[in-house]
């Protein structure tokens, strides 16, 4: 069976194995043949048969027994799941995973092959998992000899000298990413040009050369580089000092959607590694969100020794046929919620007989815009309706999931902008939705409003009412915030209905030094009213705070949004999926009426009903142009369940629009009655 991915799967390094350049193929051909196995026809793989051959590969040949480290090198493509290597009978190694076809190496332990016959052999956990596997050649030489491997050290410490959790990157003089070795530890993770230390020391080695190395946690903290060679009979040390450039007082980081290979199936960071990402990132409250699984990351989290940098949350990607749902808190000894049920509600409820407080849906618009959950249910960005009706029982949605393409910022968020004007009442989240060691876990964040800044000590209840209520901004690189009377405002709500006055906020935008954030745009009821020019600091941080006077339509209450936009990452230390940087608030709601907060559509229903056309032209004199467009709509289909005719019914609605039928969403919304 060919398993569609959730992300494209990184280079994995199970063992002490990289990824190898392929100059020259030294060692012996034991089987020169490329094989499909699995269970489906597979046309597109021209390189093997497109019938599948059985579910596993056997491997006969002679050998002499190995008296040390040798190496079996293989062609692979498509390993989605876990494959077992296997020397006469016993584990070596797990095939790592990815899609394309390429080469990799498995170090052979000593004393694994025999005098005589030996068989290699590629079994996998999943026989239905379709992949190409052959060509395996027998190197006589351990990684060492073969690569003239040269050792590296690295040590990463904060301002005042203390050791820090990192993610390090390795670039060659070539610009490539040179395969890392010998990295295993309980305190490391390491791939292609990528090692993670969860205590601020690791070591490596790597092929002879000059390399460029960079050090980051996070975009919550500075980038550091540092070049070096290596050289024989020597181990190069970098040292890096990074400092933290972001005030996030106030608020936890969050990423709220992360897998690991051991749990999830697929993808490739083993649930200890998993441990040393999350603190070299500095992810503050880690939620395990496995496919269908209830993973608890304690045990990991304490053999790694990162308990002190982040809580741990028990969670699960509820997995089903119409969409992925992000649940939490449950208990890892308990049943994992029902996944088969082809109805959200159901889902939901399911979920939440759990004990879950949290229900989010995940990447709405994934794998495309219209294959998802809201394609599917042709979502209307004009009036936030869904064809065929679609209840959202949820409290938020991914409006940033960073491993997931998304060339058009601003795409979801037109989607949420109609669901908020239709009166559904979600919040937004920003995840990683990272399944490898190489995506930077965190990358797409959730702050979260918190008592307690000691990553440790997170009241979860707590953070979970603040997902729930909104009290959390967005993050992909950059950290914005709204106050009100200088208290964080994202969630709350404001009554207003005394004055006339304007609305009055402060917008607090926060990047590091290596992102440049370019523009806060402030949305009202989906309309984009002002647009700030964020001050960057072109030398360092920038911490940019602006007061913002806005005036609001009188009598018409609101919903506010910031979205941050800025430049792409450039570096190559934090690689990214999409070419921007990203940050939004969740919205502040302001009553006009004092009536308490209603949403756009929720007004027009109430209004509609009783109106005539002069009153109607009236009312609409006084709106903004949602309102406007959603009490339109509601009038229209108040005179249509009247027996009004569609041509004096499209007359009557474009005479009492006035100047709002000039409006973009208004005029489409004339054209298609």
């Amino acid at each position: 069976m060919q398993l569609r991915l959730l992300l494209p799967a990184c280079v994995t390094a199970l063992g002490v194995i990289g990824l190898l350049g392929l100059q020259e193929r030294p060692g012996r051909m034991l089987d020169a043949k490329l094989h499909h196995l699995g269970n489906d026809a597979t046309p597109d793989w021209k390189e093997a048969a497109r019938e599948p051959e059985g579910t596993r590969l056997d491997v006969r040949f002679t050998s002499r027994a190995n008296t040390g480290e040798w190496l079996i090198f293989v062609r692979q493509r498509s390993v989605d799941n876990t494959w077992r290597l296997k020397a006469n009978g016993v584990e070596i190694a797990l095939l790592r995973s990815g899609a394309e076809l390429v080469e990799r190496a498995y170090a052979v332990p000593k004393g694994a092959f025999k005098e005589g016959e030996n068989v290699l052999s590629f079994e996998p956990d999943v026989p239905t998992d379709d992949v190409v596997l052959g060509e395996v050649r027998l190197v006589e030489q351990s990684l060492r000899e073969l690569y003239h491997l040269q050792p590296l050290r690295f040590r990463v410490t904060d301002d005042h000298g203390a050791p820090l959790p990192a993610r390090i990157t390795l670039i060659a003089a070539d610009g490539s990413r040179p395969p890392i070795y010998y990295a295993e530890s309980a305190t490391t993770a390491a791939r292609e040009g990528v090692l993670y230390t969860a205590n601020g020391e690791a070591a490596c080695e790597v092929p002879a050369g000059t390399y460029t190395t960079f050090a980051t946690r996070g975009p919550e903290w500075s980038l550091s580089q540092v070049a070096l060679t290596t050289a024989a009979g020597a181990t190069p040390l970098a040292e890096h000092v990074l400092r933290r450039e972001l005030d996030t007082r106030g608020f936890v980081a969050a990423d709220t959607h992360i897998h690991t290979l051991q749990f999830s199936g697929h993808g490739d960071a083993s649930a200890l590694e998993r441990q040393v990402t999350l603190a070299g990132e500095g992810v503050e409250l880690a939620i395990a969100t496995d496919h269908n699984h209830n993973t608890d990351y304690g045990p990991f989290q304490r053999e790694a020794g990162v308990t002190p940098f982040y809580t741990a949350v028990c969670g699960n990607e509820v997995t089903t046929e119409i969409g992925h749902f992000n649940a939490f808190p449950l208990d890892p000894r308990e049943p994992v919620p029902p996944y088969k049920s082809l109805d959200i509600v159901t889902i939901v409820a399911g979920i939440r007989a759990r004990g879950a407080r949290v229900v989010i849906l995940n990447h709405p618009r994934w794998p495309n815009h219209d294959d998802s959950p809201f394609g599917h249910h042709h979502l209307d960005h004009l009036l936030g309706r869904f064809d065929p009706p679609l209840e959202l029982p949820v409290d938020a949605t991914e409006m940033i999931n960073a491993t997931t393409e998304e060339q058009e910022p601003l795409l979801l968020f037109r989607d949420w902008f109609s669901l908020l004007n239709r009166g559904v009442r979600i919040f937004a989240v920003g995840s990683s939705d990272s399944h490898t060691v190489g995506e930077p876990v965190g990358q797409g964040r959730t702050y979260v409003t918190s008592a307690s800044d000691d990553p440790a000590a997170i009241d979860v209840a707590a953070a979970c009412d603040a997902l729930k209520n909104g009290r959390t901004s967005i993050s992909m690189g950059c950290f914005v915030t709204v106050a009100v009377d200088g208290r964080s405002a994202m969630g709350s709500s404001f009554e207003r209905s005394s004055d006339s006055a304007p609305f009055e906020f402060d917008v607090r935008v926060q990047a590091p030094s290596w992102v440049r954030a370019r523009r806060a745009t402030v949305f009202v009821n989906g309309l984009a009213e002002l647009v700030l020019d964020v001050r960057a600091n072109e030398d360092g941080a920038t911490d940019d705070m602006q007061h913002v006077s806005l005036p609001l339509a009188s009598k018409n209450d609101a919903w506010i949004v910031v979205v941050v936009q800025g430049d792409g990452i450039s570096t190559p230390a934090w690689p990214q999926v999409n070419p921007y940087t990203l940050a939004a608030t969740n919205p502040m709601f302001v009553d006009r009426d004092g009536g308490g907060y209603s949403s756009p559509a929720a007004m027009a229903a109430a209004f509609a009903p009783k109106a005539t056309d002069d009153s109607m032209r009236a009312r609409l004199a006084t709106l903004d142009a949602t309102h406007a467009l959603h009490f339109i709509a509601a009038w229209a289909a108040e005179l249509r369940s009247n027996g009004i005719a569609d041509p004096e019914l499209r007359r009557r609605c474009a005479e009492v629009a006035g100047a709002h039928a000039s409006h973009e969403a208004v005029a489409e919304l004339l054209r298609r009655l």
